[in-house]
C-alpha cells in the first residue's frame, strides 16, 4: 500500500510509529497520525503543532504502561485513515498519496481519536477538507508563480531582490510558503531585509 506514498507521506506513518511508542501505546492510531501531520498548512492553521497535538492525545487518551519494542499494528480506524487516503488521492486524480490526503483520510474516520483532538483544538472538519483540496488540486505552476519585473529577476542574488521573490511566496500563503516557515523564514524575517526600497 506506501508504495504509492510520496516520501513525505510515509515520513508521517514513521513519525505516527515513533508517537505511539513515546506514548507507550500498543497500536498506532488516528491520533498518531494526526501527531504526525499536525503542522501540515491546513491544521496547523489551528495552532495545532505537533507538541500540542501530542498533549492533547496524552489528555484524551493517556500514555500506555511499558514501551513496546518493534514493528505496532494499525488500528482499524488509523488503517481505514490510511486506505481512505488513498481513495482521496484517485478521486482528485493524483497518482501518489500527499501529506494532504492523510488529513484528507483522517477527516473521515468519525470514530478515531483524530476529530477528538480537531474538535478540541476548534477545527471544523468540513473547513479543514475545503483547505486541503484546495492545496492539493492547486496547479503546481501556480503555487510558485510570483509576478516580478524583469529587473527584479534578473537581479536575483541581491539580497533585496531574494527578499522581494521571498515576500511574494509568503504573500500566497501556500505549500512553499508553509514549508518556508517551517524553517523559520516568515514575513517578519524578510521585511528587514526591505527597509531600504
Amino acid at each position: 500500500m506506501f508504495e504509492r506514498f510520496t516520501p513525505a507521506a510515509r515520513e508521517i506513518v514513521v513519525v505516527a510509529l515513533e508517537e505511539a511508542r513515546m506514548m507507550r501505546h500498543a497500536r498506532i492510531g488516528t491520533e498518531h497520525l494526526l501527531v504526525a501531520v499536525a503542522e501540515h498548512p491546513a491544521i496547523g492553521v489551528l495552532g495545532l503543532t505537533r507538541e500540542r497535538a501530542r498533549a492533547e492525545v496524552v489528555r484524551t487518551v493517556g500514555l500506555g504502561e511499558t514501551y513496546v519494542e518493534g514493528q505496532l499494528p494499525f488500528t482499524p480506524a488509523a488503517q481505514d485513515a490510511l486506505d481512505a487516503s488513498l481513495h482521496e488521492a484517485m478521486r482528485l486524480g493524483h497518482e501518489r498519496v500527499e501529506p494532504g490526503h492523510v488529513v484528507l483520510g483522517l477527516l473521515r474516520q468519525r470514530d478515531g481519536v483524530a476529530l477528538r483532538v480537531i474538535a478540541a483544538a476548534g477545527g471544523a472538519p468540513r473547513d479543514i477538507r475545503d483547505a486541503v483540496i484546495r492545496e492539493l488540486t492547486q496547479p503546481a505552476g501556480d503555487a510558485v508563480m510570483v509576478r516580478l519585473n524583469e529587473d527584479a529577476i534578473g537581479d536575483l542574488g541581491n539580497p533585496r531582490a531574494d527578499a522581494r521573490v521571498l515576500l511574494a511566496i509568503l504573500e500566497r500563503d501556500g505549500p512553499i510558503a508553509a514549508w518556508l516557515r517551517e524553517r523559520g523564514v516568515d514575513e517578519a524575517v524578510v521585511r528587514p531585509m526591505l527597509s531600504d526600497d
